[in-house]
């Protein structure tokens, strides 16, 4: 009788921890879009205001903030750095590819943020600042459809994952 309340019990927190992984995953995608988007920003200032090539304006953004989102801009970096076969457009394009895997952000960011590279480095000042605010804009978007998502399924998540092991205990006694 012990063994089966020992089992229910770890099958409950088991599939209760699924949820909360899920709910998580659900919460990190606006946080991450907010993150770009002040990245994205300051790139603009980068850009405008200091007139700073875009791979040092890389190099400093990275370093300013510690998370997920910097890693495009320091891939970015790298690239533009390391090997002088890349223009600005396509060190961003692989910055971005290889990186989006290790966020919570979806294809269609991925698209927005791909596209905002094709444009990177090959037109003035203003076309570029033109071209980061449209990004943004983008962002805030995608951002707004995030927020409805999570508020939508987060709590679901959290509930399925308690109540989806509690069904299993019941299906196995």
């Amino acid at each position: 009788m012990l063994l089966k309340i020992i089992g229910s019990i770890l099958i409950i927190s088991a599939s209760g921890f699924i949820g909360f992984l899920y709910s998580k995953d659900c919460s990190a995608r606006p946080q991450q879009l907010r993150e770009i988007q002040s990245m994205l920003q300051m790139l603009e200032n980068e850009i405008s205001f200091l007139s700073t090539p875009l791979s040092e304006a890389f190099e400093r953004i990275y370093k300013s903030s510690n998370n997920s989102i910097s890693a495009i801009f320091k891939s970015a970096h790298e690239y533009l750095i390391d090997n002088l076969n890349y223009n600005a457009s396509e060190a961003w394009a692989l910055a971005v590819r290889d990186n989006i895997k290790k966020t919570s952000l979806k294809e269609e960011d991925e698209e927005i943020l791909v596209s905002f590279g094709k444009i990177l480095g090959s037109s003035d000042v203003e076309g570029q600042i033109g071209n980061i605010r449209l990004t943004v804009n983008q962002l805030k978007m995608q951002e707004h459809k995030a927020e409805e998502i999570r508020k939508k399924n987060e709590n679901m998540y959290r509930t399925l994952g308690v109540l989806g092991g509690i069904a299993i205990v019941i299906l196995l006694l």
